[in-house]
Formats: structure tokens, C-alpha cells, sequence
């Protein structure tokens, strides 16, 4: 029996996590080992990890002394796995992941049918069964070569439910701790598809990201304040990645639109903080033309 890891990253949604671990716990195919890596969380998540790693050893806690990110907290998590060496994929996703009970057992069926893979994403829903905005993939331009048997064929896909091979790991070492959140994600499953390992959308692993509004990650509509700095993070990580994997002509293009487009919708469309968001924008955007985090190896 092929045998899976799992690993989530936590920060302070504890009552999300005890929803998660036990879905993962419930799956027809059974994991391995569940990884928690809890990004030093303040509401009591280390005293339930430690309550509930007493009976059931498959649970591992992995409490940090700060917070690294969802980035740092899926590299670690992955390093954990690749040291371990004791299962043959790895599950990750974050913590307000919900998976359905097949959903993992749906996905390494496909590994039967596939040759190779670099890897395989679950169909994210929202609450009310319509797609998760934040987590739609972007597909190949071939996206439907395998459409008969339930396989998308894509680019890139989020953290919400992917399941990477050993081997996929130790080719291409591990996401980018530095990015601390938004777009290691991208930048991880493009590193994969780069290097012609196909990755897909499996359509029957259903699971649900369980976030209060099905948005997108927009910084001219974001409501919250104090969540439009980490759009600085989102520009600087996407800029990187466009210059280092896909080309000039690509950049350009990105670049036409975060320092233009982006700007004027802000000006015209954002309803407050203006200059707020104009600032976070544009300087994640010029950051990222020199921003070379380290990439790390096997």
C-alpha cells in the first residue's frame, strides 16, 4: 500500500484545525502521519496538539517559536516529511481545508493511471458547492488531454489539497520559506511544471475551503485594513516568479499591469485607504524586480 504523509500549517483558527485533522483522520484512505505545523498560534493550539498526539500517533505536532508564514510553515513541514522517509507521497493543505472522506483515496488512485506526475490538486468548493475563487488552477493549454478521466491538465495550484511524490520533492527541493505567504503556492507547482513533471486537477477529490466570503485576493476590493499589507507580499512573490519562470515578455506584461492598471483601479474603484493600498502595490511590485529569495535543494 502506497503510503501519505500529511502536513497543515496552522495560525490561530483552532476550531478550523480540529475540523481539519479530523477529516484527514476520516479519509477511506488512510495517512501515514499528519504533520501539524503550528506557527506559534496563541489560542491554546499547542495544549490541543499535545492533548491529542497522546492517542493517536500519527499526529505530530511541530510547534514553532514564531510565526514563519504559511511559506516557512509548508517548508518546514515538507523537510519533516523528506527526513521521516517513511511514506511515499505527501498530502498538504492549510488548516481551514476541509477534505471530503475520498478525496485523498480519489487522488492516489490517479497515480495508477499516470505514468508520471509532478502533481495532483483536489477540486476546491466553497461552502455553497460553487468553485473556491482563491484556489482556481491555472490549466495547460492541453488542459482537457485527459478531460475522460476526470484529470485537468494544469500549470499551477494552490495549498488547498495537493499531494506532491517523494521523488517530485527531492527533484525539486522545497517551497520558499522567504515568500512567508501568498504565492509560494504558484510559484512551487510552476517550479514543478517548468521542469515537465505534469501536474492536474482531480475532479472527483472534493474539498471545501472554508472561507467566510468566496473572493478572490484583490487589493482594490480587500475590506479589511489590516490584511492590505500582505499585498505586498502577494506583488513581490508574483513579480519574482513571473521574471524567474516564465520569461520577459510575461513580466512585461505582469509588469504593465501592477504598475498601471492596478494603481488606476485603486484610484477609482478602491472606496477608502487609497493610498494605503497604492503604497503596499507598488512597492511589493518594485521590490520583487530584485528580490532573489534562496531556493532550496534536496
Amino acid at each position: 500500500m502506497k503510503k501519505v504523509d500529511c502536513v497543515v500549517v496552522t495560525y490561530n483558527r483552532l476550531n478550523l484545525l480540529k475540523e481539519c485533522i479530523q477529516s484527514i483522520l476520516n479519509q477511506t484512505y488512510p495517512v501515514n502521519h499528519i504533520y501539524v505545523v503550528n506557527n506559534n498560534s496563541t489560542d491554546n493550539t499547542i495544549n490541543y496538539l499535545a492533548e491529542i498526539a497522546k492517542n493517536n500517533t500519527k499526529i505530530v505536532p511541530i510547534n514553532l517559536t514564531e510565526n514563519v508564514g504559511g511559506a516557512g510553515g509548508f517548508n518546514i513541514g515538507i523537510k519533516k516529511f523528506i527526513k521521516a522517509n517513511t511514506a511515499d507521497f505527501v498530502w498538504i493543505m492549510d488548516d481551514d481545508t476541509i477534505p471530503q472522506e475520498q478525496a485523498l483515496e480519489n487522488l492516489i488512485r490517479k497515480d495508477d493511471i499516470l505514468d508520471s506526475w509532478g502533481f495532483l490538486c483536489s477540486n476546491v468548493r466553497w461552502k455553497d458547492d460553487s468553485a473556491a475563487n482563491m484556489n482556481v488552477p491555472t490549466v495547460e493549454r492541453d488542459w482537457n488531454q485527459l478531460a475522460k478521466l476526470g484529470l485537468i491538465k494544469v500549470k499551477a495550484a494552490s495549498f488547498v489539497s495537493i499531494l506532491f511524490p517523494k521523488k517530485i520533492v527531492e527533484a525539486v527541493g522545497y517551497p520558499i520559506s522567504d515568500f512567508f505567504i501568498w504565492g509560494d503556492d504558484v510559484e512551487y507547482t510552476k517550479r514543478i511544471t517548468k521542469l515537465n513533471y505534469d501536474g492536474y486537477l482531480v475532479s472527483d477529490s472534493l474539498v471545501e475551503h472554508k472561507i467566510e466570503t468566496n473572493i478572490t485576493t484583490d487589493i482594490v476590493l480587500e475590506k479589511d485594513r489590516n490584511r492590505i499589507k500582505r499585498y505586498f507580499f502577494a506583488n513581490r512573490n508574483a513579480v519574482y516568479t513571473t521574471k524567474k519562470l516564465e520569461g520577459n515578455a510575461r513580466l512585461v506584461e505582469l509588469l504593465l499591469k501592477k504598475l498601471g492598471y492596478e494603481p488606476l483601479k485603486i484610484l477609482f474603484k478602491s472606496k477608502d485607504y487609497k493610498l494605503f493600498r497604492l503604497k503596499y502595490s507598488l512597492k511589493g511590485t518594485l521590490w520583487g524586480l530584485f528580490y532573489n529569495p534562496k531556493t532550496e535543494k534536496y
